[in-house]
């Protein structure tokens, strides 16, 4: 069996263990599946030998004073799990983006993945649209708010 062939076979049954169907595609292409409403790409990283999964999260909110990407760089230097955020310099659209071993991503391991980056992602999602329509000394306040913030358990290993 092939990478590949292997990426397919567990695309496929963790397709079917969440009720999905799955497009035609040719090799390589991804899968955009629609999870708890979000659109998730799965692709193969065949030099990695990795799945991929990516889904943009929102519009990256004003942030003069940087506060928000300060807190993103935080969370992507405390670690997500396996996620981190990124952001599309053409569209200034935030993504989160993780990979799972294709050796290690059967059915089981890869609905773990997909639940935890679902959960990252509606998280940020939900955060960077609170730092819309506000102004800084809100974002810096709501920034300072554990309750708030997705960080919140993250040890503060930097200030920024």
């Amino acid at each position: 069996m092939t990478p590949h062939d292997s990426f397919d076979s567990c695309l496929d049954a963790f397709a079917r263990a969440v009720g999905a169907s799955l497009p035609e595609r040719a090799e390589g292409d991804a899968v955009v599946l629609s999870i708890d409403g979000l659109e998730v790409e799965f692709r193969e990283d065949a030099d990695s030998q990795a799945v991929v999964l990516a889904a943009e999260i929102g519009e990256m909110p004003p942030d003069d004073e940087g506060v928000f990407a300060a807190l993103a760089l935080r969370a992507n230097f405390a670690s997500l799990g396996a996620t981190a955020l990124s952001l599309d310099a053409e569209t200034g659209n935030l993504f989160a983006t993780a990979s799972l071993p294709l050796a290690l991503a059967d059915p089981d391991a890869l609905s773990r993945a997909v639940e935890g980056f679902v959960d990252v992602a509606e998280e940020w999602s939900r955060y960077a649209t609170s730092f819309l329509d506000v102004d800084d000394e809100a974002a810096l306040a709501r920034a300072d708010d554990e309750d708030a913030s997705p960080l919140s358990g993250i040890p503060d290993f930097i200030r920024v």
